[in-house]
């Protein structure tokens, strides 16, 4: 068994996706990821692999679209603004079913402080082509770690990009983690590439060439986003992750998921030690949404939505799946300001105080 390592989470991320397998990175510093870039940059030529500083984002990103078509493990991370660079290159990816793993390092818009801003963004959609990526959020060190190596499996199994969507509370945390060992026998690509000159790649499920299944242009087009929704689709059944806590009994719960969770922990323990039966749901994917997971919850008699974004954006994707006889309500901050415990739970106790009518 691995051994246990006090780390940072910009680094734990970076050495997992490494003994992953990854074989290419390129990326462009920018605060609170960059971190990444340098750890990766003095890893990454150790196991005989390449690491690229860009000029921007744009060539960054257009970099790891060559090197996975080339057949490459290719990864990238960083943070808002360079996210928003990236974004025609990110649609390629999904009309195109490459594989890819990009980390997301959230911040404020014009801080450098955490936030969860990026979430319309990455779950909801890459770019202006509609397509979607397999989206995973941790709560702390250790899960980052574990959705690393479930980003590089899932890209891969499935011919997609896959997102790890932190911020830079959880980037910037030291803890003690298990890392995993090192992958020594991977799969080839499930897609042809050229080796050589004259060797012309077989793509019979990518729209590059313009093709898909025989049709051309705009049925071509269509035929590819329908195949791709029903792989969606079947994820939402298949591959949706979240965890409970002390939800067995309880009549009252709170949504929220990455640094936002962690926060909420200490609240449902608090509440808990004043009489109150309050308990916590969080999504590990993001994309599949655990929208079954949150439709079999009953017999709660209020939510409270937790996050660090307004307008909300987590807060819609709760309250399309949630018995809409139970009352759900938003506690949230922005701009850079952290999610405080005392807060949610001020909140929560008013929603149970003047439920019960005291």
């Amino acid at each position: 068994m691995s051994e246990r390592i006090a780390i940072k989470g910009n680094e734990a991320i970076s050495e997992t996706a490494i003994r992953c397998g990854l074989d290419f990175f390129a990326g462009y510093p920018i605060t609170p990821q960059t971190e990444m870039l340098e750890y990766i940059s003095r890893r990454l030529p150790q196991e005989g692999k390449v690491f690229v500083q860009a000029e921007s984002e744009i060539a960054s990103s257009n970099m790891i679209l060559g090197a996975a078509i080339g057949g490459a493990r290719a990864m990238t991370a960083t943070s808002g603004p360079g996210l928003a660079l990236m974004a025609e290159v990110l649609c390629n990816f999904g009309i195109g079913r490459l594989p890819v793993v990009l980390v997301d390092v959230q911040r404020a818009f014009n801080t450098i402080s955490p936030c969860q801003s990026d979430y319309n963004f990455l779950v909801k959609g890459l770019g202006h082509g509609g397509t979607r990526a397999f989206v995973t959020a941790p709560m702390n060190v250790q899960e980052a770690v574990d959705c690393t190596e479930l980003s590089f499996e899932k890209a891969w199994e499935y011919c997609v990009p896959a997102i790890l969507l932190i911020d830079g509370m959880l980037g910037q945390t030291t803890e003690g983690v298990v890392l995993p060992e090192k992958k020594t026998e991977l799969p080839p690509p499930k897609y042809a590439v050229p080796t050589g000159r004259g060797n012309k790649a077989q793509r019979t499920f990518q729209l590059f060439n313009g093709n898909y299944r025989g049709l051309f242009g705009e049925d071509a087009t269509e035929a590819c986003l329908v195949d791709n929704n029903r792989m969606y689709r079947e994820w939402v059944k298949t591959e949706a992750r979240s965890a409970s806590y002390r939800m067995e009994d309880a009549e009252y719960a709170i949504f929220a998921y990455g640094s936002c969770a962690r926060i909420c922990l200490d609240v449902v323990d608090e509440l808990r030690a004043e009489g109150y039966a309050v308990g916590m749901f969080r999504p590990i994917t993001l994309f599949p949404f655990p929208e079954l997971q949150i439709q079999a919850i009953h017999g709660i008699k209020a939510a409270l939505s937790v996050e660090m974004a307004l307008p909300e954006q987590f807060y819609p994707d709760v309250a399309l799946n949630l018995d809409r006889s139970i009352p759900l309500y938003s506690y949230s901050r922005c701009g850079g300001n952290l999610v405080e415990a005392g807060d949610v739970a001020g909140t929560m106790r008013k929603i149970i105080t003047e439920g019960e009518g005291r």
